[in-house]
């Protein structure tokens, strides 16, 4: 820790005192809109720099210090489009540059993208909220999703671990579903993602390099994603990527870093010494089972972790086309040795105008190939006797590292880094084109729009377990080697029509109507070996293994819709939007197949109203809105409405009789897996209130959101009755359940001078869950889940009326006078009878939390002071809860007392409660994990152009330097489950890198 301080300190130093040196002039001049009045107050500055000035009451200007050479100029005034010059400077010159303004068109007609198009702000009536390169968060980005953490009020992006490379849980306005998919849909320009995992990565959007991203837009109610039907009821995240632009000189542009990351905190588990002393005072007998060592097993297994990242981009355009090229290489170790992920990406984006303007093609191609080495976990160093060494030469069998040789015992966690091998590969490529044929000439304002798209993702996991790690001590087979491959492809067909069109002065319609076809297609050929002859050939062959089991899945879904959406404005001040989606889905059977999801919305902008004109001083903007609409899920997985059976592999085989030569005959079994053929779609029906307003000609704006969902015939696997099937589960229809839910979000200008500028912007989101129904379940006393280690089958959380997603299902301890969990030495209750009948059962644990926050919340604060730049992320959660399942299965004496052969660690909790024995389903171990982060914290500086250099910037980041929180164990956050059981720590770390400009 300390050598990561002296560096980040040392690199902030060096960008204090950065300074240019090279020759310079002035330019001076005077600034005035078109009538030629001053404009006062407008900012003058040096493209590619922080170096400006404001005009004076006459609208003159004078920006010294500007380097000689070819410069461009930028004027800027609040309501006036910018106007750039390009001039060259001579050493010593001054140069006479005046600017005339007109009013800003684009702010005017600001535009915001939508599904199938784009609308002007002031006419959205959906809740949509777009973060843009300014704003996004910096440092190590791995993936899309970490650039708008906490910028967006109530999406909530939990990263699943620290693991590098990992991927994160995204939710929308909280989960609308119990067993179908709650992620949001993502569509890359234009083209709609299936963020399926896969075997050969960890996080299926890490084929999107960061630096290409230009923006993402979240669409949140149902005006804004019904669009996308029975993909949208999850919220839907637009990602729109760097693009070049035509007429544009060709511009080169590198970024890149080096990253340095180590475990933030200490695991709560005994050292050596303390372990020594538990045993001689709880457990004297089995003082000889001790070792000699004092070993670490976190220090033996963790790491100080470093990474790079290079990204190189060219765009430019000549009159009618643009074009952009980017590549990019990322690694990054993992603190877990042995873990590490390897990335190299590729995009390229070209457009083009064709006849007179009126034909538009696009075209965008990118991809990836991603490379990730797994690691084994860190249970065992949870787990093991930290008295024992870390290698045994005399222990031949493993290797020659220290293992119990019981498979009741936990494995050697240094052994497992060093022997086993688990690889993955991938390899994914997603391309679309998309072009607009303009047809005035038949009708004005209509136009022929067509999307044609690929996404293909091929890869393959091989896991090698020598005999020196796994053997018959442990297991029941010498060795394994197991290779999974899988091909997935997404193939996707757009085509509408739109006509936009201003009918007159007051009057303004925009209609669109389409079709699309998505074809998906899955397969997962596995091949797996066990009891391996030699170990010199590792993962290359399988098929010498005495035992093989071959296996093959393959799956395959069509998704047909048809769609139109009509946008009506008046007078610009009342807009009417209205959508209809019509889509069919394989993953239904032919009675249910079909789903109607259809919207409306209405806006007001009250300043537009003749009697507004008095709130014109006060407001710069105020727009009412409010929204109704139906969308659908149908991410259940294939098939589950149909009768399937499950094919056996060696080991389930049944004998017929014998060969000839006597040898046995063997078929493979097949066992029929529950069904219900009239499964239909998960419908959520939103309500959205909300209100957009502005002040002081925007220097602070904002939104208020209120939205009330229900989602109807919840899906869910339920327990049926013994002989219905060989399966006793089945996917069915069961419920209701409900979401509501306030946002606030805030952006303001503290200060704006050509010199010194800072703004601020933060949200906050407040949500409740609530399950409304459960049908189809003998009793309904609810639906048990939440597996947990520890016992056979426990289960912590339940989903029953009344009661949020997930609330924890537990006994409420009683507590001594010091606010402590009585334990289980005196002779005397530990948990409350909360229905009195003087017995301690399954009728007295109670609803008690759930991981859900109640509120989540974001800060932003960009500073900027001449060349230097200051950003800082702030983010945090209240309400969310945790169950530390660390401490619940390690947190008791038995584990010294009870275990045949071997001890375990033992939790540090256990000190403070005094259990003998577990208690799994005790609210102790249930805890308040509410919390606020420092994401990451920025310092940069920026150098004045020079010739052949437009921009250079230095910059050192700090990540998850700090979090503030009551929880107890590692890290509050632990994944939407909210349940911590030695997940991959989620480490500190400091970036240091550069960006240049040509």
């Amino acid at each position: 820790m300390k050598n990561l301080l002296r560096w980040a300190v040392a690199l902030a130093g060096v960008l204090c005192v950065a300074q240019a040196s090279w020759a310079q002039g002035k330019v001076q001049g005077v600034a005035t809109d078109e009538n030629g009045e001053p404009l006062i107050g407008a900012t003058v500055l040096l493209v590619g720099s922080s170096r400006g000035t404001a005009t004076d009451f006459d609208g003159n200007y004078l920006l010294e210090n500007v380097p000689s050479g070819e410069q461009q100029i930028r004027a800027s005034y609040t309501g006036y489009a910018d106007l750039t010059k390009t001039i060259t400077v001579a050493d010593g010159e001054t140069i006479t540059l005046d600017f005339t303004l007109g009013e800003d068109v684009e702010v005017l007609d600001e535009v915001v993208v939508i599904g199938y198009g784009s609308v002007r702000k002031e006419d959205a009536t959906g809740v949509v909220a777009k973060v843009t390169t300014k704003d996004f968060n910096r440092g190590a980005i791995v993936s899309p999703e970490q650039l708008i953490t906490g910028k967006v009020a109530g999406v909530q992006i939990a990263p699943g671990d620290g693991s590098p490379g990992g991927g994160s849980a995204i939710r929308i306005r909280g989960a609308t579903s119990l067993n179908a998919s709650n992620e949001p849909l993502f569509v890359v320009d234009g083209m709609p993602l299936d963020n399926e995992g896969t075997a050969g990565g960890r996080n299926p959007l890490n084929f999107i390099n960061p630096s290409d991203i230009e923006s993402f837009t979240v669409l949140k109610d149902a005006s804004a994603t019904a669009i996308y039907g029975s993909r949208g009821a999850n919220g839907v995240i637009i990602i729109t990527t760097k693009k070049g632009e035509a007429g544009s000189r060709p511009r080169v542009n590198y970024d890149g870093y080096y990253t340095v990351n180590e475990l933030r905190g200490e695991p709560a588990m005994l050292d050596a010494g303390a372990f020594r002393d538990l045993v001689t005072f709880h457990a004297p007998s089995r003082l000889s089972q001790l070792g000699n060592a004092n070993t670490n097993w976190f220090d033996e297994t963790l790491r100080t972790a470093q990474g790079q990242s290079h990204n190189l981009s060219v765009s430019g355009g000549g009159q009618d086309y643009g074009y952009r090229i980017s590549a990019g290489f990322q690694e990054l170790e993992g603190i877990i040795r042995s873990s590490e992920t390897e990335r190299i990406s590729y995009a390229l984006n070209y457009n083009h105008k064709l006849l007179d303007g009126n034909l538009l093609i696009n075209t965008n191609l990118r991809g990836a190939r991603t490379q990730d080495v797994f690691d084994p976990g860190i249970g065992a160093a949870w787990e093991l006797d930290p008295t024992q060494p870390v290698l045994d030469p005399a222990n031949t069998a493993f290797g020659g590292y220290f293992e119990y040789g019981n498979p009741l015992a936990p494995r050697n966690p240094v052994s497992a880094i060093e022997q086993r091998q688990d690889l993955g590969q991938s390899f994914r490529n997603i391309g679309n084109m998309d072009m607009e044929l303009k047809l005035d000439n038949l009708l004005e304002g209509l136009s022929l729009k067509g999307n044609v798209g690929f996404d293909i993702n091929q890869g393959e996991r091989t896991t090698f377990e020598p005999t020196t790690f796994v053997n018959t001590q442990v297991a029941n087979y010498n060795g394994r080697v197991r290779v999974e491959n899988f091909t997935r492809t997404n193939y996707l067909m757009d085509a509408y029509l739109k006509y936009q069109r201003s009918l007159n002065e007051r009057n303004r319609l925009d209609l669109t109507v389409g079709y699309s076809y998505q074809d998906f297609n899955e397969e997962y050929p596995i091949f797996e070996g066990q009891n391996l002859p030699t170990d010199q050939f590792g993962a290359n062959r399988p098929d010498i293994a005495e035992d093989v089991f071959p296996f093959n899945t393959s799956f395959e879904n069509r998704l047909i819709s048809f769609w139109g959406r009509a946008i009506y404005s008046f007078d610009d001040r009342y807009v009417l939007t209205a959508t209809l989606r019509r889509d069919g889905s394989t993953r239904f059977g032919p009675e249910n197949r079909w789903g109607l999801f259809p919207s409306a919305a209405l806006a007001w902008r009250v300043l537009e109203e003749n009697w507004a004109e008095g709130l014109n001083d006060l407001f710069s903007d105020l727009k009412f809105r409010v929204s109704y609409g139906v969308t659908g899920n149908q991410e259940i997985g294939d098939y589950r409405y149909l009768s399937q059976y499950a094919i056996s592999d060696q080991r389930a085989r049944y004998q017929i009789g014998y060969n000839a030569d006597g040898t046995p005959i063997f078929i493979n079994t097949a066992r029929p897996d529950a069904y219900d053929a009239g499964l239909k779609w998960e419908e959520t029906t939103s309500f959205n209130a909300g209100l957009e307003f502005g002040f002081g000609n925007g220097r602070i704006s904002g939104s208020l959101e209120y939205y009330v969902q229900n989602t109807n015939d919840l899906l869910f696997d339920v327990n049926v009755a013994a002989g219905t099937n060989l399966s006793d589960r089945v996917l069915t229809n069961v419920g209701e359940l409900q979401n509501s839910g306030v946002e606030l979000s805030l952006t303001g200008t503290v200060v704006n001078t050509p010199e010194l500028s800072w703004s601020l912007s933060g949200n906050i989101a407040y949500n409740r869950t609530e399950v409304l129904e459960i049908s189809n379940i003998a009793g309904s006393g609810g639906i048990l889940r939440g597996g947990i280690s520890g016992g056979v089958g426990n289960n912590i959380q339940i989903l029953r009326v009344g009661g949020e997603i997930d609330a924890f299902y537990v006994y409420e301890h009683i507590l001594d006078e010091n606010g402590n969990p009585v334990n289980d030495v005196a002779d005397q209750p530990m948990y409350v009878d909360q229905n009195e009948d003087g017995v301690i059962n399954e009728a007295d644990r109670r609803l008690y939390q759930s991981p859900a926050p109640d509120i989540i919340y974001g800060l932003t604060s960009n500073l900027q002071f001449k060349g230097f730049d200051l950003a800082m992320t702030l983010r945090g959660a209240v309400g969310n809860y945790v169950y530390n399942n660390n401490a619940s299965n390690r947190g008791f004496y038995n584990r010294i007392t009870g275990l045949p052969g071997f001890m375990n660690n033992v939790h540090e909790s256990a000190l403070v409660t005094g259990f003998r024995n577990p208690q799994y389903f005790s609210d102790y171990y249930v805890e308040d994990a509410s919390f606020m982060r420092l994401d990451n914290i920025t310092l940069g500086y920026t150098f004045l152009p020079k010739r052949g250099v437009s921009s250079l910037r230095l910059y050192v980041t700090g990540q998850n330097l700090l979090v503030f929180t009551r929880y107890s164990g590692l890290d509050p956050e632990v994944g939407i489950g909210g349940i911590d059981n030695a997940p991959y720590p989620r480490p500190m770390g400091f970036i240091f890198g550069a960006s240049l400009g040509l």
